[in-house]
């Protein structure tokens, strides 16, 4: 019960260090690349089904915090909800041997506040390239015990690596696709994790499918988020900026 203590009281006594540092450091750069490269347009790429209105990077970034905010909001939920007592005695980590099982609360804190790192450097990404952040939405989970949490987690991380990997080819500022891979290559390590948790392969292939931005934020939006505030940000409603985004995971 030890490390449920430390969690609530502010666990990992780094956290505001780290960010800080993480601020003062790489987002430094991204400031240096939005003012080489505007928000209001982008470098035409490429043929195929786009929408109207060429999306720019900032609307890529609107989307990667769409989707950190429903992971942060997700893992907090099961933290709330399920003490470390209830993770060491589920059955679904019967068989995993006792490290597995031993860490895994733990391991649910520190994805935890990775996700929540996540969102809030994206956050400072988008304003201080003088955009305006999503707000988090209204999210359903069906989380029911321990089982279905683990399942939920292992869906969403690889869900996340797919969208990251389908949005990368749409920015084009060199300072963002830093900060989208250095997100992306997290989020595997989480779905590797999660992927050994659920008795599947870590890395089940050489290569991960890119999914189009659009599709991922429209099945999301359908399968987990219940309500979103309108205006969402700087669009009209969450629809609006699932529609702005690319058709396809290439330009």
């Amino acid at each position: 019960m030890e490390r449920r203590r430390r969690h609530e009281r502010g666990y990992f006594p780094q956290r505001t260090r780290k960010i800080t540092d993480f601020a003062a450091h790489v987002p430094g750069r991204f400031r240096g690349g939005a003012r080489r490269w505007r928000v209001d347009g982008r470098p035409k790429c490429g043929v195929g089904p786009q929408p109207a209105v060429s999306p720019s990077d900032v609307d890529i970034l609107n989307y990667a915090l769409t989707l950190e905010r429903l992971e942060a909001t997700f893992y907090r939920r099961v933290l709330t909800r399920f003490t470390e007592e209830e993770f060491e005695n589920a059955d679904v980590f019967e068989g995993l041997g006792d490290y597995l099982r031993t860490n895994a609360f733990e391991n649910f804190q520190r994805i935890s506040e990775h996700e929540d790192t996540h969102v809030e450097t994206l956050v400072s990404v988008i304003r201080d390239a003088g955009g305006k952040p999503v707000p988090p939405s209204e999210y359903n989970f069906g989380i029911a015990d321990v089982a279905s949490a683990v399942r939920t987690a292992k869906l969403l991380e690889n869900t996340g690596v797919r969208a990251y990997d389908g949005a990368i080819a749409h920015i084009y500022a060199a300072a963002y696709l830093t900060a989208g891979a250095t997100i992306a290559t997290v989020e595997a390590r989480h779905a590797s994790y999660l992927n050994l948790l659920n008795r599947t392969s870590p890395f089940p292939t050489a290569f991960d499918k890119p999914v189009a931005p659009r599709r991922i934020c429209e099945t999301v939006r359908e399968t987990f988020i219940t309500s979103s505030p309108k205006p969402y940000g700087p669009y009209k409603s969450l629809e609006a900026l699932c529609m702005r985004l690319p058709g396809m995971p290439t330009p």
